[in-house]
């Protein structure tokens, strides 16, 4: 069919600009794809019989956009738990005003906190841009809607007795082999799904997917295979956000402050930089396309600190590097 291409990451692609919008649908499967640019067609020429309530419009623009795709689900319950419940949005979209929009987003993000916000922005957005694509209304009020703003704190590595406190007491956690997991093999918490144990060169691949450099294999000690070699079949089986919700409770019953489990992976590179690891395996490691990102951002410098005190700590749960 006209104006369908394969992308380059594997997806199929309907691209066409009628009028100066340019309209855009993507799938993974191209029989999906067609379904979809035929409901987009039919819509287009049905457009007075399409309701205009804004809820409506947000159910649309998901089953033509969102409903194929990974993160589907997220939509659905944002969608659902805070969109559909709520009288100002069971309206007419030409009544949705910015000001209505704006209110709506900061208070999400104060109850809900910045992931819940930016689903809600993004949900908002598309619809906005669907309606505008049908013709259903001339101006997109949400054009200047602001982006909620994410403030978290830069990461850090945990100091020397911060991760001697979190050693000493990990049978207080049920994650405790994730934990280790984490600070010895500078896994990041969405991969640690993808790793596979070499048992016998005592070695984990990270299927890394976050950039072309990710796909990378880090060292372990014997000492940490056998502890893999009893446990690794009962790690991981849960989305990434239990084990960093287990972590910060973790945290809170040591009396850690300030910290989350992604600082595991900045204390990776740190305990490897004070073992005296060369830069440029410490950036293969972490799976890092730039050293700079691996030395600047990711390890955090402490005078005091010596190979003595990592190898103390840890005994023979580090490799010999």
């Amino acid at each position: 069919m006209k104006n369908i291409r394969k992308r380059a990451d594997g997806r199929w692609e309907y691209r066409k600009t009628v009028k100066g919008v340019t309209i855009s649908l993507y799938d993974r499967n191209q029989k999906i794809l067609l379904k979809k640019i035929k409901a987009l067609k039919e819509n287009k020429g049905n457009k007075k019989t399409i309701n205009k309530n804004f809820i409506d419009l947000i159910d649309n623009w998901f089953n033509i956009y969102k409903a194929n795709i990974k993160s589907n689900r997220n939509y659905r319950i944002y969608i659902n738990k805070h969109f559909r419940p709520r009288k100002e949005f069971n309206q007419a979209i030409q009544n949705i005003n910015l000001a209505m929009l704006q209110d709506f987003l900061t208070k999400i993000y104060n109850n809900s906190g910045h992931r819940c916000a930016t689903y809600c922005y993004y949900i908002i957005k598309g619809t906005f841009k669907y309606a505008k694509r049908y013709e259903i209304i001339t101006k997109d009020t949400s054009e200047f809607l602001e982006k909620p703003k994410n403030n978290v704190t830069k990461g850090v590595a945990f100091n020397l007795n911060e991760q001697k406190l979190i050693l000493e007491n990990l049978d207080k956690t049920p994650i405790k082999n994730e934990i280790l997991f984490y600070v010895l093999t500078g896994c990041r918490r969405t991969e640690a799904k993808h790793t596979t144990i070499n048992y016998e060169k005592n070695s984990v691949f990270i299927d890394g997917t976050k950039s072309k450099t990710a796909k990378r294999y880090v060292p372990i000690s014997a000492k940490f295979t056998e502890i893999l070699k009893s446990n690794f079949d009962k790690m991981f089986h849960y989305k990434s956000d239990y084990y960093s919700k287990q972590f910060s409770d973790y945290l809170a019953l040591l009396k850690i402050k300030d910290k989350k489990l992604h600082d595991l992976r900045h204390t990776f590179s740190t305990n490897l930089y004070y073992l005296g690891v060369p830069d440029k395996l410490r950036q293969y490691y972490m799976g890092h396309s730039s050293i700079v990102m691996t030395n600047d951002i990711y390890t955090t410098l402490d005078p005091t600190i010596t190979k003595k005190d990592i190898l103390n700590l840890y005994k023979d749960l580090y490799p010999k590097f």
